[in-house]
């Protein structure tokens, strides 16, 4: 790198520089609008792709070792789906990204580098439809695709190379030693990229556009992003500096730009693409179970709409009824409404997962485990349904079951932190340690905990034996963990 050969001291002074030169760039640069450069120029140069991945890649393990992310299955696959959906329809669908959720009631979403895009609970919470939240994630995407976050290396002269280095470095330092990177990272930490890095208009018009376009590529409507941005327009118009919400303030939006939003949108005829809308209401009002802080008012509130009809979505309304109660331990009222619904909708996924989870909060593994099963049959590829699954199975002592539905989800794709700790759990069960320890050193190094991901592989293989792939399997893998743990301490 082309920091190795710096002092310590220097090079931490060079990283906080970075940093904080970096994220402060917005307020230091003219309101006039810059001239973007053409889709894959120079950017490149100052910061390739593999290094764009690992900026976001150390955001994102950063992040998890500051907030508990929202890992309930069944939110974090539709969120993942539905980002999936419009990655596929956007102008670089051959890139990886990763979806998240943070459990944050402010109305905000944000994208790192390299494809990591984090949504608060608050923006969730706020949509009144799927189309509104896709709006927002086919903007976030925007940013990504076209490269807006390295574009601003660029158009801030005094970040050179090797500033640029120091800060990739600073980044991945704080993700493998949060003692040595808690003041370079500060500024992630504080606020999220975006809250950081506020576009400038140019970059908010293009992803705009590009947004609109996968937006409307998916099957979705275009005006949900100008009626989204403007309903929380006019929803604020009366706060100012930090009451603002965090959306506002890192995508400024204006009278014109919604404007020019909504005739854009009119040039687009709707041709919406047959999905499952319900499914959107459903998992909306699941999160507002989970992130609320009175249960009691919640439930009050469920029942009176329930009870006038003022509720948008009534199934939904009862659905969420449905788990608040159970989350208070009233499980006989809340079957009794979700048998209600499943009466109407006997084969819909999410009331047969709301139904097993009722029945293993009373310790009813075996009624639970006969609904898993049962649905298996028709859903034998769904990934929320399976870890419930595994769950179960692990209760009930079930081990070598619970690891083939596993090891199936991995080899589908769902290489998840999830999916990592049960098969460590598993594996444990089951007295195989050499196999256990393995998947725990995946799970730390994918909670970017590289030293225990260290740790683990090294007990892996002290378990390993006279088992010669196992061993050259954790062998490989334990030099490619030590060798980006090398590349930080030379960093240093």
């Amino acid at each position: 790198m082309l920091i190795c050969s710096m002092s310590r001291i220097t090079m931490k002074k060079i990283i906080i520089v970075a940093i904080f030169t970096l994220f402060s760039w917005p307020y230091m640069t003219s309101v006039a609008e810059i001239e973007l450069p053409e889709i894959g120029d120079s950017a490149g140069s100052v910061v390739s792709p593999y290094q764009e991945y690992r900026i976001g890649q150390s955001f994102y393990w950063r992040l998890q070792q500051s907030v508990d992310l929202i890992d309930d299955p069944e939110i974090t696959d539709y969120l993942s789906e539905l980002g999936e959906r419009l990655v596929a329809n956007s102008d670089a669908p051959q890139l990886s990204f990763k979806f998240f959720m943070v459990p944050d009631n402010r109305v905000n979403a944000f994208a790192a580098p390299g494809g990591f895009i984090g949504v608060n609970s608050g923006l969730l919470l706020t949509s009144h439809e799927e189309d509104e939240l896709a709006s927002v994630l086919a903007h976030e995407i925007a940013h990504v695709t076209q490269r807006h976050l390295i574009r601003s290396f660029e158009r801030q002269k005094q970040l050179s190379l090797p500033t640029t280095a120091a800060m990739i470095g600073a980044l991945l330092l704080g993700a493998a030693d949060p003692e040595m990177g808690a003041a370079a990272i500060t500024a992630v930490q504080a606020g999220g990229v975006q809250a950081q890095l506020n576009f400038t208009r140019a970059n908010e018009r293009e992803a705009d556009n590009m947004g609109m376009l996968t937006l409307v590529r998916s099957g979705f409507n275009a005006h949900a992003m100008p009626t989204f941005f403007e309903r929380l327009q006019q929803a604020n118009q009366f706060h100012t500096g930090r009451s603002i919400p965090e959306f506002l303030r890192s995508h400024p939006v204006t009278s014109s730009r919604i404007a020019d939003s909504r005739g854009r949108a009119n040039t687009y005829p709707l041709k919406r693409q047959p999905s499952d809308r319900q499914k959107f209401y459903l998992i909306r009002e699941k999160l507002r179970v989970m992130t609320t802080p009175n249960l009691t008012q919640l439930i009050q509130y469920y029942a009176g709409s329930i009870e006038v009809g003022s509720n948008v979505n009534n199934t939904a309304t009862k659905y969420g009824y449905s788990l608040a109660l159970a989350a208070i331990g009233n499980y006989s009222q809340a079957k009794s409404i979700l048998r209600e619904l499943i009466d109407n909708d006997g084969e819909r996924l999410t009331y047969q997962l709301a139904l097993a989870d009722m029945e293993l909060s009373r310790g009813h593994i075996k009624t639970a485990l006969a609904i898993y099963e049962k649905n298996q049959r028709l859903y034998p590829r769904d990934y929320a349904l399976t870890i419930k699954q595994v769950i179960a199975l692990l209760q009930a002592k079930q081990s070598k079951v619970a690891t083939e539905k596993l090891l199936n989800q991995y080899q589908l794709g769902r290489q998840t932190q999830k999916v990592y700790k049960l098969l460590a759990q598993a594996y444990g069960d089951m007295d195989n340690n050499s196999q256990a320890h393995s998947w725990l050193a995946e799970y730390y190094y994918n909670a970017g905990r590289l030293k225990q991901s260290v740790d683990q592989l090294q007990l892996a293989i002290k378990f390993a034996r006279g088992d010669k792939f196992q061993l050259a399997k954790l062998n490989s893998r334990l030099r490619e963990v030590e060798t980006q743990l090398e590349e930080l301490d030379e960093a240093l």
